[in-house]
């Protein structure tokens, strides 16, 4: 208990350790002068001071200044400031949600028969509600809340056959059908992903009401109804422009969690399509990509992810848009995470190098990235093989071939990217050891066989060589 307090206490921003302390000092959230001093030792320590400062006698000493030691007691009070600390962050999600604190209210002023505040607050919540621009599907569900705060009020004070039940039901259904379509979005991408199958026994009712009724006027219904259509049509490129007009008309209804959500839906159908075959499907991924970071719904919590950051330099690249990529190479690595900033610019400055046929510039970049992701680990090995064959380093390609054997071997989590390599790599020796009269015989050969990594690189380099 006591490492979980501390490694939570390192993971507070300077702003809510301030707030922790004020709800501390407070009496009617804590009465225990003991774990107001812990708090504010805390504050003052965590995650800056050496490790001696949040020992066990330094944390007891700042919480009981002047008593001897004890173990038991000092767990207590770590204890009750754990709690505190839970405390705190559910008041402050509370407080960042004003639908929240209106619906406790609501019911606090109803229950308590305090008729008058409770019409003159269910008519300011209501207000805000409509007013609020977002119409997500948590939108329509604080809609129903609401509905069903003002019902309950109602129904002590009005017979049943007075009340209006229809902005309930009507809610309820648009918040209902919008998170079932939403669901099976994202089964649909996991199974693809991981082969694990879902069963969604409401979902060929839900899709059947939404295209009888009117629900498809509802941008939290709308969006998600044409993304898994999108998602399940492959071949279907009406499915895939209907969920693009959708957004460009709707996505300003949705919070920037959830725009970036669907940004990223549209990119994962586009990816598919691309993976057929379908080039144009570069253009509309890339599009997205930008549309996404205009809009700066991009980044999470700030940062950009590295999957990201790598897919659009690679989708810019493809497109022959250097001078936007090569700027957004460099523009973006701020915005990086710390953590892997320097690696994934790096990993991508030498992919723009390589691309470019600049092998000398690229070979010392790529021999100093080591990812722990494997498969990013596969894109470095390729690149440094084909820069060691287009620079004619066989000594250092001979030793390559045998690390990125090993590399293979070692690796138990591949699937098929294991023989896809392996193929590459037995490719690449047979190339090496063949005259220019076998490497027609060896070309044919790798023309017949399927699911070669850089397969066609290497009947380049054989129709070339």
């Amino acid at each position: 208990m006591p490492s979980q307090l501390l490694r939570l206490y390192k993971q507070l921003s300077t702003a809510d350790r301030r707030a922790l302390a004020d709800l501390a000092g407070c009496n009617y959230f804590n009465r225990r002068p003991e774990v107001t001093r812990l708090c504010f030792y805390l504050n003052e320590h965590a995650g800056i001071s050496p490790a001696l400062s949040l020992s066990d006698e330094a944390l007891f000493a700042a919480a009981f200044p002047g008593e001897t030691y004890h173990n038991p007691r000092l767990r207590h009070t770590m204890s009750y400031l754990l709690d505190l600390l839970r405390r705190y962050l559910a008041l402050q999600q509370s407080e960042n949600d004003p639908s929240r604190h209106h619906l406790d209210l609501l019911r606090a002023q109803r229950t308590r028969g305090l008729d008058t505040w409770f019409e003159r607050t269910w008519q300011q919540a209501h207000t805000q509600w409509q007013n609020h621009p977002q119409r997500d599907a948590l939108w329509h569900f604080a809609g129903y809340q609401l509905q069903q705060e003002f019902l309950e009020q109602a129904s002590r004070n009005e017979r049943s056959s007075g009340l209006n039940l229809q902005p309930l039901a009507d809610q309820l259904s648009v918040f209902y059908t919008a998170e079932m379509l939403r669901h099976a979005c994202l089964a649909e991408l996991h199974q693809a992903v991981a082969g694990q199958a879902y069963q969604l026994a409401l979902l060929e009712a839900t899709l059947n009401v939404v295209e009888k009724e009117k629900l498809l006027e509802q941008p939290a219904v709308a969006v998600y109804y044409h993304a898994y259509h999108m998602l399940r049509q492959p071949n279907d490129d009406e499915a895939f422009q209907a969920l693009k007009t959708n957004l460009q008309q709707n996505i300003r209804y949705f919070s920037t969690e959830e725009q970036r959500g669907l940004f990223l839906l549209a990119i994962n159908g586009c990816i598919r399509r691309m993976n057929a075959g379908r080039r144009a499907y570069v253009r509309e991924a890339f599009d997205l990509y930008r549309d996404a970071l205009e809009t700066g719904v991009l980044p999470e919590n700030g940062y950009l992810s590295g999957f990201n950051y790598k897919n659009i330099i690679r989708l810019g690249t493809a497109l022959g848009e250097l001078a936007w990529t090569e700027n957004f190479l460099h523009t973006s690595r701020d915005i990086l995470h710390p953590a892997e900033r320097d690696m994934l610019f790096t990993y991508n400055l030498a992919y723009w190098y390589f691309q470019q046929q600049d092998y000398n510039r690229a070979l010392p970049l790529l021999q100093q990235v080591d990812f722990e992701d494997p498969l990013n680990n596969l894109d470095v090995r390729r690149m440094l093989l084909r820069s060691y064959v287009e620079l004619e380093e066989y000594s250092a390609l001979d030793s390559l071939l045998q690390s990125f054997g090993a590399y293979l071997r070692r690796q138990k989590n591949l699937g098929y990217h294991r023989k896809n390599n392996e193929k590459l790599l037995f490719f690449v020796k047979k190339m090496l050891e063949c005259d220019r009269k076998g490497r027609a015989a060896l070309r044919a050969e790798v023309e017949a066989t399927q699911d070669v990594a850089e397969r066609a690189w290497l009947l380049e380099k054989l129709r070339s060589g």
